[in-house]
């Protein structure tokens, strides 16, 4: 009985270490498609920088999040290319419900724009951090 409140910190700690690391990787991740999307605009516009600097974001997301976040050393192809794909299905998931609170929450309830953008970042965070670790990079992840 003694050893279960070790247990339970230990847990802590780590998702703790992981939240940190998911944090760093997920600002350098945005500073990768901000300076992307900086360099590529005067050259190619608007929407292929964008393009270019999201994809460059998600590269620098994908391998961070899989190797430093939650050191899923897995690289068969198929664990892969079945992470590549929950990634972008999470990517696009997390789009639609950050659209979707950001129109609830500033013309349903008439929060300020950016107090709700800060609101549905928070949770699309908390979102996608319990869905990296269990279901895209955890044990049942590929």
């Amino acid at each position: 009985m003694g050893a279960e409140p070790n247990i339970g910190r230990c847990r802590w700690a780590a998702w703790l270490g992981q939240g940190w690391r998911y944090l760093l990787v997920g600002g350098l991740a945005w500073l990768v498609d901000f300076l992307t999307f900086f360099a590529l605009y005067a050259g190619v516009g608007l929407v292929w920088a964008q393009t270019a600097a999201r994809v460059a974001g998600a590269l620098v997301g994908f391998a961070g999040h899989k190797y430093f976040v939650f050191a899923d050393r897995r690289s068969a192809p198929r664990h892969l290319g079945r992470q590549a794909l929950l990634y972008v299905l999470l990517w696009g998931v997390s789009y639609g419900l950050s659209v979707a609170g950001l129109l609830w929450l500033v013309h349903d309830l008439e929060l300020h724009p950016v107090t709700a953008k800060l609101l549905v970042e928070a949770v699309i965070m908390g979102f996608n951090f319990i869905t990296m670790k269990r279901l895209i990079f955890g044990s049942g992840g590929g």
